[in-house]
């Protein structure tokens, strides 16, 4: 495969017209570009951050159907989010697999076992018996992690899907398999302004490049806005009207060291706004959460309070029967979920209760369009309708032999201390998958960052060297840009997850100075 270093792309993206800019770079933005790169269309990708480096590295990583809108008795939205799931897990086999989950009731102040077993059987049959038949098991692994009043009920069986590998992997595979000329995709790239000419009928957006500084112009027939928490920024710089706005929920979790008993997903009963609270095995970890909480600004959402983790362990604590603290967490996350709400929306409504459904407008004066909600499991959807409205909009390709550059290249492997399995190269990952920075690498290419106490830094700083050297790849002759990146993750670390956990790290010679 050619490989395009960013300074091609950016001159590509400069000189190319393109058919379609797609604004973010989460799930539904990288799952359209793959649909428009896939029906022969130029398109251009841009996001102010990393690929996935918002709401869809946070995710629970679970494709869902639609058991949710069980509680509404909306049974359309069952039908439609169950077959999505379906579709899913067949056509992406490899990227996504069928999990089975086990519903764990309390024996007081939850639902009837009954009435649950009920409810899923009626799921079941309105994904039209395509899933595992739930099943009731009294005895189970989990058991012995769990108090007696959450497992003197038994269990409910039932399958969903499930992400392998990561949610970040997942969003970046859409956009790495797309070489062609005509197909770029750009990281760190601020769109700063721009309008549209009716002339020539095309957009013109001005794009910073967020780590050289450079700018330039790029043009494009149509534009869609997938900004996904930052949507109606983006359409306010630019005076788009809509109809639909985001009501934005904040899902924390907590990450501990995972039981060998741990095997399959746990879904307790949270006994609070009909919720419920998920006990994930994912790798070495075991994910706890997520909350459920309203915020005002992106900015609010993305950021883990006290009172996040505190109502996290509380929770833990009421149903695991050993007891943890701060100092047994080794993982946090946290996202914002974006529900499409309409404008004039104002009711102080439980966020559980508004829906993960996506809306789409077409903006009526000029080619733009807006995306508004969805989730994992209806990204292939989202991306076909908004592909067929883009194609209203410009017309059908004219580039249907796009063709990528080669094959794809054999990844280059590495081993990280703690890892138990060869993860890709970091020079590997800037070559071939933009990765632009450390945070890059440990967060979004590699699991690093959430299967490695500390975001890859030890209990004890034990593996700053290997950090140290993955920078030095990564800058490669640049040492002052190296350690500063080091340096970097480390306050990163000890102001953040440090604070919130409690911990402190003894003074071992380890040091980032």
């Amino acid at each position: 495969m050619l490989h395009r270093t960013r300074e091609n792309l950016w001159r590509e993206a400069e000189e190319t017209g393109f058919d379609v800019a797609v604004v973010g770079g989460g799930v539904n933005g990288a799952s359209l570009y793959h649909e428009l790169c896939e029906r022969g269309y130029r398109v251009l990708l841009i996001d102010k951050g990393d690929f996935a480096c918002g709401t869809s590295q946070s995710s629970a990583m679970m494709v869902w159907g639609g058991l949710l809108y069980l509680r509404n008795l909306d049974f359309k939205a069952v039908i439609e989010f169950s077959l999505s799931r379906d579709r899913m897990i067949q056509s992406l086999n490899g990227r996504i697999r069928p999990q089975v989950f086990r519903y764990v009731p309390a024996a007081n102040n939850g639902r009837n076992r009954r009435l649950v077993q009920t409810a899923l059987y009626l799921y079941w049959v309105l994904s039209f018996l395509r899933r595992r038949r739930p099943s009731l098991e009294v005895a189970f692994p989990e058991a012995d992690l769990i108090k007696p009043d959450y497992r003197s009920a038994g269990s409910i069986l039932f399958e969903e899907g499930m992400l392998n590998g990561s949610d970040c992997r997942f969003v970046l595979d859409w956009i790495t398999r797309h070489s062609a000329r005509g197909q770029v995709a750009l990281n760190y790239s601020a769109l700063e302004g721009g309008g549209y000419s009716n002339g020539d009928k095309h957009w013109r957006l001005e794009l910073r490049d967020l780590l050289t500084n450079q700018t330039t112009e790029v043009r494009a027939r149509c534009v869609v806005n997938c900004a996904g928490v930052w949507a109606d920024r983006v359409n306010r710089q630019f005076g788009i009207e809509s109809p639909y706005k985001h009501r934005l929920s904040k899902g924390v979790f907590i990450g501990l060291r995972r039981e060998e008993q741990h095997e399959v997903p746990v879904v307790f009963d949270l006994g609070e706004h009909d919720d419920t609270l998920l006990y994930l095995p994912w790798g070495p970890v075991s994910m706890i959460g997520p909350t459920e909480t309203p915020c005002a600004t992106p900015e609010e959402g993305f950021r883990i309070d006290t009172e996040d983790v505190d109502y996290l362990l509380g929770h833990a604590n009421r149903r695991l029967l050993k007891q943890v603290d701060c100092s047994d967490i080794s993982m946090l996350r946290c996202g914002v979920r974006p529900l499409a709400v309409e404008k004039d929306y104002a009711a102080d409504e439980y966020p559980l209760d508004l829906t993960r459904r996506f809306r789409m407008v077409r903006d009526k004066a000029r080619p733009w369009l807006s995306t508004y909600g969805g989730k994992i499991t209806g990204c292939n959807h989202l991306a076909k309708a908004v592909a067929d409205a883009a194609a209203g909009v410009v017309g059908q390709a004219r580039h249907s032999a796009l063709q990528p550059n080669g094959e794809p290249p054999d990844i280059e492997w590495d081993d990280f201390p703690g890892m138990t399995e060869p993860v890709p190269s970091i020079g590997w990952c800037a070559r071939h998958e933009s990765c632009c920075t450390l945070d890059d690498y440990l967060r979004r290419r590699t699991n690093i960052a959430q299967w490695i106490p500390r975001e890859g830094l030890g209990e004890q700083n034990e593996n700053l060297p290997a950090l140290q050297r993955l920078a030095k790849r990564l800058y490669d002759g640049q040492a002052a840009k190296a350690d500063e990146a080091v340096r970097q993750h480390v306050r990163r670390v000890e102001s953040h997850f440090d604070q919130l956990t409690g911990r402190k790290v003894q003074d071992n010679g380890n040091s980032s100075e």
